[in-house]
């Protein structure tokens, strides 16, 4: 049995969707969600072999729930349904075993599902699938260290000492407890060498390591600031993140 969790902003397109799917012996559907925090933390829960996830989502769209899926203990596999075709290359770049457009139809569903049963009968953990798939195009992520220069020197940084990294469109700093550097490097740059479940683009000039932070400050317009221990300055959460934030630390 197959088990599937359907996403998309849109609830006609879910009811499609779950309408479609009924038809096969061997898919059990697990939740049908139209919000995708929500749809998130009953995943968390779940045991999930497959995803249906649009793209196009307000607050989080499906490229940054797939990459958060990714590094789940057992991450599903995804299959991206959308009505743009556009995206197809940046999802099979992420990891997804599929790129379906909308309206749906019966011969490409059951190429999908069919799609879906191999790959889940492979030998090999979807996770090391998946994992090797998202890091073709991010192979500096498997490096613990960070190389930057610093008077006419390179350094390596522990990713594990890094505090927040920031930019003022000039340069861009990365701030350890005991010291900061500055990078060539834009904050995207950084971002995806540090993408792990370590760090989260808070803001669009900052990255936090989440460990790190040793205090949550409520900010105005229902956001936060935070801290990190040994350090004065205060981060911000923007508005746009908080609620990813919130979901990322659990904070109710």
């Amino acid at each position: 049995m197959i088990r599937i969790l359907i996403v998309d902003d849109e609830k006609p397109a879910v009811d499609e969707l779950v309408y479609m799917l009924k038809d096969y012996e061997n898919v059990e559907i697990v939740g049908a969600f139209t919000d995708p925090f929500v749809a998130l933390e009953s995943i968390r829960q779940l045991s999930v072999d497959a995803v249906f996830l649009d793209i196009s989502m307000p607050e989080m769209d499906g490229f940054m729930l797939a990459k958060i899926l990714l590094k789940l203990e057992k991450p599903p596999l995804i299959v991206f349904a959308t009505a743009y075709d556009e995206y197809a290359v940046q999802a099979f770049e992420i990891h997804a075993i599929d790129y379906v457009l909308k309206p749906l139809n019966d011969h490409r569903l059951l190429k999908t599902i069919e799609h879906i049963q191999e790959k889940l009968q492979q030998k090999e953990s979807n996770f090391t699938t998946i994992q090797a798939l998202l890091h073709t195009t991010q192979s500096s992520n498997k490096y613990s260290k960070l190389a930057v220069w610093k008077n006419d020197r390179i350094y390596l940084i522990q990713k594990s000492d890094i505090l927040f990294c920031t930019t003022n469109d000039k340069e861009t700093t990365i701030v350890t407890a005991k010291e900061c550097f500055v990078t060539a490097d834009t904050l995207t740059d950084l971002e995806n060498q540090l993408d792990d479940t370590a760090f989260f683009r808070c803001h669009r000039s900052y990255i936090v390591r989440l460990d790190a932070i040793c205090e949550i400050v409520p900010w105005f317009n229902n956001t936060y600031a935070v801290k990190f221990q040994g350090c004065n300055e205060e981060v911000p959460i923007s508005r746009r993140n908080t609620k990813m934030f919130k979901t990322l630390m659990h904070i109710k």
